[in-house]
């Protein structure tokens, strides 16, 4: 929603040159009315600025941000993260979550903080009396949000509309404001319950693709692979098998191939101390033992040979 659709009060630049609402314990505004939410915050940031309060920190409650706009260096329970426009995070109470050094980036970014009326590690979710979501979808959401790995959703536009709607809600407190507020978090965690079961069955089905196509390369690693070939294995285009291998596995897939053959070179040598480096790099795949020790060095920092004696050390 455009600041313009704002009270003049709340459109206002603040002195750093950022404009927004931010609701909060010290500074509670309409959410006195809503106590089962802690903060509700819509910022524009014009100036690159530090914040201390976005720092990584735990909340008593259920903690999401929306990017509008800008990039943002985040960390969620000490991984690394970028969130990017369109991006939505999800937190749970135990989560350790913010801005790595709580330097703000220009762009624009949302977040509100729901505080549940039971959720910890050994708690179900249970979100109040104010929901009317039943028991074991609440139960079900917790469950998803409770797992780090679902921190965060990509291209997640459609959360977009649930906090311009929450921001202008707040914002002008017409009659019957509350009941509002609280449909669109319910349409809001419905919302979420969908992305992140349909995320949770991608994970699954890209480990199962994963999964596959391990056994299939380590069956025979001597084998020459085309990328095409392999593509077509799983019916899919060159593009399509090499963006899903990378996103998966953090390498491309000839990259891929390589990092098993280390992966098996690596146990040829820790499992049969005497062997020749020849013989292991034959039995991996490489094209030459010159091959193999180089990609072996690059890849571990240290020459196969060096780390042979190191087993052998290790073992006497």
């Amino acid at each position: 929603m455009n600041s313009f659709l704002l009270p003049k009060t709340i459109s206002e630049k603040d002195e750093h040159g950022n404009y927004g609402v931010w609701w909060h314990e010290n500074n509670p505004g309409p959410l006195k009315k809503l106590p089962f939410i802690s903060q509700f915050g819509s910022m524009k940031f014009s100036k690159v600025r530090i914040d201390d309060t976005m720092r990584p920190h735990l909340n008593d409650g259920i903690e999401i941000h929306y990017v509008n706009s800008g990039k943002y260096d985040w960390v969620i329970e000490g991984k690394e993260i970028e969130l990017l426009p369109e991006n939505l995070s999800v937190t749970a109470p135990w989560h350790e979550n913010g801005s790595i050094s709580g330097i703000m980036d220009i762009g624009q970014i949302n977040w509100i903080i729901i505080k549940p009326f039971e959720f910890s590690k050994e708690t179900a979710l249970e979100l109040g009396n104010w929901s009317k979501l039943s028991k074991n979808f609440q139960q079900n959401l917790g469950e998803m949000i409770g797992d780090v790995n679902n921190a965060v959703l990509e291209k997640a536009k459609n959360f977009k509309k649930y906090f311009d709607e929450l921001r202008n809600e707040l914002a002008y407190q017409e009659e019957g404001f509350e009941i509002k507020v609280q449909n669109i978090l319910e349409n809001l965690f419905i919302d979420l319950h969908r992305q992140l079961s349909n995320k949770i069955q991608k994970n699954q089905e890209g480990d199962n693709f994963i999964e596959k196509l391990t056994q299939l390369l380590q069956s025979d690693l001597t084998k020459k692979w085309h990328i095409e070939d392999l593509a077509a294995v799983f019916s899919m285009g060159k593009t399509k098998f090499t963006y899903e291998v990378k996103k998966l596995t953090g390498f491309p897939p000839n990259s891929f191939i390589i990092s098993l053959k280390l992966e098996k070179a690596i146990e040829l040598i820790q499992n049969n101390k005497n062997s020749s480096m020849a013989d292991i790099a034959f039995v991996c795949g490489f094209s030459s033992l010159q091959h193999f020790t180089s990609t072996f060095s690059q890849r571990n920092g240290i020459s196969p040979r060096k780390f042979q004696i190191q087993q052998q050390k290790k073992k006497k």
